[in-house]
């Protein structure tokens, strides 16, 4: 396809686009900065002053940018809270893909580092994520049902449908179909509601709970139970 901006002359090789990538590849690098910067800032204030209570307005003077600046990346708090959540379960998967130890190890191995990878995650935020869980229940939130929780929900769910596949033989797999991952994402949200409410030293009860309860779920599927 010919460039319209050079009047039908090839640019000389490394000429036009040289010049264009690093202002280019600053400018995102610009902007991603900006993005973590905002959502640090916010994260920081959910925890500490509570998400109904932080106002975007203090979000941008602890971030260090206009209150325009917010909007321009985020339309609302619920979308700063999605940004980390996506980035929650980024985080989890590439764990869980990256540690060799886990190849041809148990589905309930697997499930157990997924899980324990995302509690570690949120743990600094344990109250922001407690009043996350309070207003994902308002039909006005995003963090539930909106388009892109949803396709959060189904990412994850997904790699757990992989997980699975990977760990089972096939046929049993094709018998669970989404039923499994499904149960899984109920099951998930009860373990984080458990952690949520855990004060045992270093949330040693619900570590011992996801071992214990992962353990007889994933034989209950071996074994045909569904």
């Amino acid at each position: 396809m010919q460039d319209p901006f050079t009047d039908d002359v090839p640019p000389e090789p490394h000429s036009t686009p040289a010049a264009v990538r690093p202002i280019s590849g600053r400018r995102a690098r610009n902007k991603t900065a900006t993005r973590e910067s905002i959502v640090s800032a916010a994260l920081e204030l959910f925890e500490s002053k509570g998400f109904e209570a932080t106002t975007t307005r203090e979000i941008a003077m602890k971030a260090g940018v206009a209150e325009g600046t917010v909007f321009n990346y985020f339309e609302t708090k619920d979308d700063i809270a999605l940004h980390f959540f996506e980035a929650e379960v980024d985080h989890a998967i590439a764990t869980v893909r990256a540690d060799p130890t886990l190849k041809g190890a148990a589905l309930e191995e697997k499930l157990f580092a997924l899980v324990h990878s995302q509690i570690e995650y949120l743990a600094p935020y344990e109250s922001f994520i407690g009043a996350a869980f309070v207003r994902a229940l308002r039909p006005s939130s995003k963090l539930a049902l909106s388009p892109r929780a949803l396709e959060l929900r189904a990412r994850y769910l997904d790699f757990v449908q992989d997980l699975i596949e990977e760990s089972l033989p096939k046929r049993r797999a094709r018998q669970l179909g989404w039923i499994a991952p499904q149960a899984f994402w109920i099951y998930y949200l009860g373990v984080l509601l458990y952690w949520l409410h855990d004060s045992s030293p270093a949330k040693q009860n619900t570590l011992a709970f996801l071992d214990r309860s992962l353990r007889f779920g994933t034989a209950f599927l071996r074994e045909g139970g569904i």
